[in-house]
């Protein structure tokens, strides 16, 4: 099970980390368009009331997350400071990963059409979430 953590690294260690401005387009996530400082695409969200999933247009800007029912939409803003990022089971689906705000106690669920899309925004929005720390110490996005 992934997660995303931050954490301080050291040329030893084994884990992945990377950087959002290295990542490039790739032909088998034709539901996300990724360039240097931001990813944007459909995914599924899980409305909190109803808990219905629903097709929302999500935004990935420098160390800001938004979604709006379509790229032209009103954005919302999900914050990313001190927020844990997880896969996550709920409602049977495959490729369902979690955001659990601190700052504003909600807990979002997401989930992507496939493995390579889910990774692509997870990464995304834990090196999103490193980079909009604030901290003496460095910052590193750790994918499990």
């Amino acid at each position: 099970m992934a997660s995303c953590s931050d954490s301080v690294t050291t040329g030893t260690d084994s884990q992945r980390t990377n950087s959002l401005s290295n990542r490039s387009r790739s032909d088998s996530q034709p539901d996300a368009e990724i360039t240097d400082n931001e990813i944007r695409g459909f995914l599924m969200k899980r409305a909190r009331l109803s808990r219905k999933w629903k097709k929302q247009w999500f935004l990935l800007r420098n160390s800001d997350l938004y979604y709006s029912e379509s790229p032209q939409g009103s954005l919302k803003k999900i914050p990313l400071t001190d927020a844990d990022i997880s896969e996550t089971k709920i409602d049977k689906k495959l490729y369902a990963f979690r955001i659990k705000s601190k700052q504003n106690g909600r807990t979002y669920y997401i989930h992507a059409e496939n493995e390579s899309t889910q990774n692509s925004w997870m990464q995304g929005i834990c090196f999103a979430k490193a980079a909009g720390s604030q901290g003496g110490a460095s910052q590193a996005c750790v994918v499990q």
